[in-house]
Protein backbone atom coordinates (compact mmCIF):
# COMPACT_ATOMS: atom_id res chain seq x y z
CA UNK A 1 0.00 0.00 0.00
CA UNK A 2 1.07 3.54 -0.92
CA UNK A 3 2.00 6.19 1.76
CA UNK A 4 -0.87 8.33 0.83
CA UNK A 5 -2.72 10.06 3.42
CA UNK A 6 -6.07 9.42 3.75
CA UNK A 7 -9.14 11.18 5.94
CA UNK A 8 -9.52 9.94 8.72
CA UNK A 9 -12.91 10.60 10.73
CA UNK A 10 -13.69 10.50 14.54
CA UNK A 11 -16.19 7.77 14.87
CA UNK A 12 -17.26 7.15 11.10
CA UNK A 13 -20.40 5.48 10.13
CA UNK A 14 -22.15 6.43 13.51
CA UNK A 15 -25.62 5.91 11.74
CA UNK A 16 -24.79 2.49 11.30
CA UNK A 17 -22.55 1.50 14.22
CA UNK A 18 -24.56 2.56 17.36
CA UNK A 19 -27.40 0.45 16.55
CA UNK A 20 -25.05 -2.47 16.99
CA UNK A 21 -24.06 -1.11 19.85
CA UNK A 22 -27.60 -1.38 21.60
CA UNK A 23 -27.59 -4.51 19.67
CA UNK A 24 -24.46 -5.44 22.29
CA UNK A 25 -26.07 -3.59 25.34
CA UNK A 26 -29.10 -5.76 24.95
CA UNK A 27 -27.49 -9.24 24.70
CA UNK A 28 -25.56 -8.35 27.53
CA UNK A 29 -28.76 -7.48 29.44
CA UNK A 30 -29.77 -11.18 28.41
CA UNK A 31 -26.68 -12.78 29.25
CA UNK A 32 -27.48 -10.81 33.19
CA UNK A 33 -31.40 -12.45 33.15
CA UNK A 34 -29.67 -15.56 32.33
CA UNK A 35 -27.16 -15.43 35.09
CA UNK A 36 -30.13 -14.50 37.73
CA UNK A 37 -32.38 -17.34 36.44
CA UNK A 38 -29.32 -19.80 37.57
CA UNK A 39 -28.06 -18.34 40.53
CA UNK A 40 -32.12 -18.16 41.80
CA UNK A 41 -32.12 -21.80 40.44
CA UNK A 42 -28.84 -22.56 42.60
CA UNK A 43 -30.17 -20.88 45.73
CA UNK A 44 -33.69 -22.67 45.36
CA UNK A 45 -32.04 -26.26 45.14
CA UNK A 46 -29.49 -25.75 47.96
CA UNK A 47 -30.43 -26.80 50.80
CA UNK A 48 -28.33 -24.65 53.23
CA UNK A 49 -30.51 -21.68 54.36
CA UNK A 50 -26.82 -19.32 54.44
CA UNK A 51 -26.01 -20.46 51.01
CA UNK A 52 -29.42 -19.58 49.93
CA UNK A 53 -29.70 -16.11 51.37
CA UNK A 54 -26.23 -15.38 49.53
CA UNK A 55 -27.37 -16.62 46.42
CA UNK A 56 -30.55 -14.42 46.41
CA UNK A 57 -28.45 -11.42 47.32
CA UNK A 58 -26.04 -12.01 44.53
CA UNK A 59 -29.16 -12.75 42.44
CA UNK A 60 -31.01 -9.16 43.45
CA UNK A 61 -27.63 -7.22 43.08
CA UNK A 62 -27.38 -8.90 39.08
CA UNK A 63 -31.47 -7.61 38.87
CA UNK A 64 -30.96 -4.28 40.13
CA UNK A 65 -27.55 -3.81 37.66
CA UNK A 66 -29.54 -5.31 34.70
CA UNK A 67 -32.06 -3.11 35.47
CA UNK A 68 -30.45 -0.65 35.37
CA UNK A 69 -29.14 -1.55 32.28
CA UNK A 70 -31.63 -2.05 30.53
CA UNK A 71 -33.40 1.59 31.76
CA UNK A 72 -30.07 3.77 30.64
CA UNK A 73 -30.21 1.91 27.13
CA UNK A 74 -33.58 2.36 26.53
CA UNK A 75 -33.18 6.19 27.16
CA UNK A 76 -29.95 6.45 25.56
CA UNK A 77 -30.81 4.91 22.34
CA UNK A 78 -34.17 6.96 22.00
CA UNK A 79 -32.04 10.09 22.21
CA UNK A 80 -29.13 8.73 19.71
CA UNK A 81 -31.55 7.31 17.36
CA UNK A 82 -33.58 10.70 17.34
CA UNK A 83 -30.77 13.03 17.30
CA UNK A 84 -29.10 10.80 14.37
CA UNK A 85 -32.32 10.88 12.37
CA UNK A 86 -31.47 14.13 11.34
CA UNK A 87 -28.14 14.63 11.99
CA UNK A 88 -26.89 16.31 8.89
CA UNK A 89 -23.22 16.67 9.62
CA UNK A 90 -23.04 12.73 10.66
CA UNK A 91 -24.67 11.49 7.07
CA UNK A 92 -21.92 14.36 5.54
CA UNK A 93 -19.55 13.02 7.03
CA UNK A 94 -20.14 9.21 6.80
CA UNK A 95 -20.69 10.23 2.82
CA UNK A 96 -17.14 11.85 2.67
CA UNK A 97 -15.85 9.14 4.27
CA UNK A 98 -17.25 6.36 1.48
CA UNK A 99 -15.99 8.57 -0.87
CA UNK A 100 -12.54 8.46 0.43
CA UNK A 101 -12.79 4.51 0.56
CA UNK A 102 -13.77 4.50 -3.06
CA UNK A 103 -11.27 6.86 -4.66
CA UNK A 104 -8.83 4.82 -2.77
CA UNK A 105 -10.34 1.44 -3.90
CA UNK A 106 -7.82 -1.33 -4.31
CA UNK A 107 -9.24 -2.92 -7.04
CA UNK A 108 -9.76 -6.45 -5.59
CA UNK A 109 -13.13 -7.13 -5.44
CA UNK A 110 -15.78 -5.12 -7.18
CA UNK A 111 -18.56 -6.52 -4.73
CA UNK A 112 -16.82 -4.24 -1.93
CA UNK A 113 -16.39 -1.32 -4.66
CA UNK A 114 -20.33 -2.11 -5.38
CA UNK A 115 -21.22 -1.89 -1.53
CA UNK A 116 -19.49 1.40 -1.17
CA UNK A 117 -20.88 3.28 -4.23
CA UNK A 118 -25.12 1.76 -2.69
CA UNK A 119 -23.60 3.21 0.48
CA UNK A 120 -22.84 6.41 -1.04
CA UNK A 121 -25.97 7.04 -2.61
CA UNK A 122 -28.27 6.55 0.70
CA UNK A 123 -25.86 8.51 2.71
CA UNK A 124 -26.12 11.68 0.20
CA UNK A 125 -29.67 10.76 0.08
CA UNK A 126 -29.73 12.27 2.88
CA UNK A 127 -27.71 15.48 2.88
CA UNK A 128 -29.84 16.27 -0.14
CA UNK A 129 -27.03 15.30 -3.13
CA UNK A 130 -26.91 12.68 -5.71
CA UNK A 131 -23.60 10.88 -6.10
CA UNK A 132 -22.22 12.20 -9.61
CA UNK A 133 -22.18 16.00 -7.40
CA UNK A 134 -19.36 14.04 -5.35
CA UNK A 135 -18.10 11.77 -7.60
CA UNK A 136 -17.19 11.03 -11.34
CA UNK A 137 -17.31 7.54 -12.77
CA UNK A 138 -13.88 8.51 -14.22
CA UNK A 139 -12.23 9.33 -10.69
CA UNK A 140 -12.78 5.22 -9.54
CA UNK A 141 -10.15 3.21 -10.03
CA UNK A 142 -10.35 0.71 -12.31
CA UNK A 143 -8.38 -2.18 -14.08
CA UNK A 144 -8.26 -1.54 -17.82
CA UNK A 145 -11.56 -2.20 -19.30
CA UNK A 146 -11.65 -3.83 -22.70
CA UNK A 147 -12.55 -1.26 -25.40
CA UNK A 148 -15.49 -4.26 -26.83
CA UNK A 149 -17.19 -4.08 -23.48
CA UNK A 150 -16.70 0.04 -22.62
CA UNK A 151 -19.99 0.37 -24.31
CA UNK A 152 -21.96 -2.16 -22.58
CA UNK A 153 -21.62 0.32 -20.39
CA UNK A 154 -18.99 -0.90 -18.31
CA UNK A 155 -17.84 1.11 -16.14
CA UNK A 156 -15.07 -0.01 -13.52
CA UNK A 157 -13.46 -3.55 -13.84
CA UNK A 158 -11.57 -5.86 -10.69
CA UNK A 159 -8.40 -7.69 -10.83
CA UNK A 160 -10.65 -10.76 -11.63
CA UNK A 161 -12.30 -9.31 -14.66
CA UNK A 162 -15.97 -8.53 -12.72
CA UNK A 163 -17.05 -5.43 -14.24
CA UNK A 164 -19.87 -2.59 -12.33
CA UNK A 165 -22.13 -1.96 -15.24
CA UNK A 166 -24.90 0.16 -15.98
CA UNK A 167 -25.92 4.01 -15.73
CA UNK A 168 -26.30 3.21 -11.78
CA UNK A 169 -23.60 1.31 -11.38
CA UNK A 170 -25.25 -1.19 -9.92
CA UNK A 171 -25.10 -4.36 -12.21
CA UNK A 172 -21.82 -6.45 -11.63
CA UNK A 173 -21.01 -9.12 -14.16
CA UNK A 174 -18.12 -10.73 -15.56
CA UNK A 175 -16.31 -9.70 -18.87
CA UNK A 176 -17.44 -12.89 -20.81
CA UNK A 177 -21.36 -12.13 -19.55
CA UNK A 178 -21.05 -8.28 -20.81
CA UNK A 179 -19.74 -9.73 -24.06
CA UNK A 180 -22.58 -11.98 -24.38
CA UNK A 181 -25.42 -9.47 -23.66
CA UNK A 182 -24.14 -7.20 -25.63
CA UNK A 183 -24.27 -10.20 -28.72
CA UNK A 184 -27.75 -10.67 -27.30
CA UNK A 185 -28.19 -7.18 -28.09
CA UNK A 186 -26.58 -7.43 -31.13
CA UNK A 187 -28.86 -9.92 -32.60
CA UNK A 188 -32.44 -8.93 -31.22
CA UNK A 189 -31.69 -5.24 -33.50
Amino acid sequence: MTDQKKAVFFSTDLHDNLPHAFEDLRRIHGDFVEMIHVIEEASDASADADHKQELRRYADGFLGAADDLEKWMTTYADAVNAQLADNHLVYERDSYQTLNRILQWDKADIRQLARWIRDLKELTAHIGLTMPYLLHVRQIPTEAIPADIAAYPAFVMDRQGYCLCGMGLDEILYVDEVREKMAEKKLKR
